[in-house]
């Protein structure tokens, strides 16, 4: 059994909602290591709410990952701005925000290209960011 790479900051100051193939999709803006939904005092529904979206979104990442028949559908699913997916998981975000800030980590295809704007409102990315490509504060996302 792999052991669980824990946050270990003295305090987590920002969170990402991200499927990093681990069984918990809450991770440390800083270190990236996961933490622990009690250590940020989620409530029963918020935890519950993070566990919904994030078996759904693990299924629709693992189908793309896969490559098989389904690799279009879920790559659609997961790059849509508007889809159910990508709705529940900024909500999300923004009521984890009321704690610690958190960004959604959207999905974004290597094979096409690096993202340079927000696929939500079209704003250029602010690149100064350590994991990824870019974020929107305004979304409330990361690339």
């Amino acid at each position: 059994m792999d052991e669980i790479e824990s946050c270990e900051c003295a305090e987590v100051q920002t969170l990402l909602l991200v499927d990093l193939l681990t069984d918990n999709p809450l991770h440390c803006g800083f270190c990236r290591k996961e933490v622990d939904p009690a250590r940020l005092e989620l409530t029963a529904a918020e935890t519950e709410d993070v566990a919904g979206w994030f078996s759904v979104a693990s299924s629709l990442y693992k189908l793309w990952l896969d490559s098989g028949e389904y690799e279009q559908y879920a790559k659609e699913r997961l790059i849509d701005p508007n889809g159910e997916i990508n709705v529940k998981g900024l909500a999300i975000a923004r009521t984890l925000s009321e704690r610690v800030p958190t960004k959604l980590w959207f999905f974004s295809d290597t094979d096409d290209g690096t993202p340079t704007h927000c696929p939500i409102c079209g704003a250029k990315l602010d690149t100064n960011v350590k994991w990824g490509t870019g974020c929107c504060e305004g979304c409330k996302i990361q690339m």
